[in-house]
């Protein structure tokens, strides 16, 4: 879990992205990904400063609702709207942290899109490449509603960053008697007590 977020952190940190045919969903990713290259990662700000802007730019990149719906699977329509409430903010705080701490990883990797593919449900999947060595295959997992595009997905070399999320918090969940409010506090905790990493954006 955590190659994989160290991985997805990198795909908010590309300096270069090049696509063929014009897109509105290729589009869309591309100036996300533009957005935080040229207000969170190349600003000077503090990293406390950089993490409240990575946060509001990845509240409002994410159909975060879907997300969590689907991560907790049966544990979500089980659970009152109090619970569900303080399990999303639990999950954003914490996951945004994670991702965050990642930015140093970042070293200049070129994105490029091929394209756009329409799922059902209003769901559209962006095809891209992230030059690496060996390069990877990444694929963004767009909703569309009422005309605006949300990310519920990352999928890298065929591993979902949604399903993911839901393996883990079902294992957790399956050992804790389905406690959700126990999940939420121990995101919190994490969350808390989260010590970013010693590199240059500190």
């Amino acid at each position: 879990m955590k190659k994989l977020l160290s991985f997805l952190c990198g795909l908010f940190l590309l300096t270069q992205t090049a696509f063929g045919a014009t897109d509105p969903a290729v589009e869309y990713v591309n100036k996300l990904t533009d957005d935080v290259i040229e207000n969170v990662l190349a600003s000077p700000a503090p990293m406390t400063e950089k993490l409240s802007s990575f946060q509001q730019k990845f509240h409002e990149a994410l159909d975060l609702k879907y997300i969590g719906q689907f991560v907790l699977g049966v544990y979500w329509r089980t659970a009152n709207q109090t619970q569900r409430d303080a399990f999303l903010n639990a999950f954003m705080d914490f996951t945004t942290k994670s991702w965050a701490d990642k930015f140093n990883m970042y070293t200049g990797q070129k994105i490029t899109f091929q394209g756009a593919q329409k799922a059902q449900k209003g769901q559209i999947f962006v095809n891209s490449t992230v030059q690496n060595n060996p390069p990877a295959v990444v694929v963004w997992r767009l909703r569309e509603k009422d005309g605006q595009y949300k990310i519920i997905d990352i999928i890298v070399e065929g591993v979902s960053m949604a399903m993911s999320y839901r393996n883990e918090y079902a294992s957790f969940l399956q050992n804790n008697n389905g406690d959700l409010t126990k999940l939420t506090q121990t995101l919190n905790e994490k969350s808390a007590t989260f010590k970013f990493s010693d590199n240059k954006n500190k």
